[in-house]
């Protein structure tokens, strides 16, 4: 596919160089802790259930983690309210190894009344 637009100075014609291709979607998951970045997982195209509950289950066993129960290190996860983070397994299955997943409430933006 070639490019028909682009930006240039005004009054300079445009310069197009090659042509444009899409690189395949990445997605990434990010375990954060107090000091940094523990770990993450990437995965070419979305993350559905089974692949965000393993990369939960190899994060939550991994040595890097040190995710321990309740109320040790690594033991609150903050998740927003993604339909795969509020799965009713992966809760029973993070809340079963003693952590606690804390889910952020959806966006709702203040009601400003004039």
């Amino acid at each position: 596919m070639m490019r028909k637009r682009g930006y240039a100075l005004r009054g300079q014609k445009v310069a197009i160089r090659g042509e444009f291709q899409r690189k395949p979607r990445v997605s990434m998951l990010a375990f954060i802790g107090v000091n940094g970045i523990i770990d993450y997982y990437d995965t070419v195209g979305t993350f559905d259930r089974l692949e965000f509950a393993r990369c939960c289950q190899d994060f939550a066993y991994s040595k890097r983690a040190s995710a321990r129960p309740y109320p040790r290190t690594n033991s609150v996860w903050i998740l927003d309210g993604a339909s795969i983070h509020r799965h009713p397994e992966i809760v029973h299955y993070l809340r079963s190894i003693g952590i606690v997943p804390i889910f952020l409430p959806a966006y709702c933006p203040p009601r400003i009344v004039t």
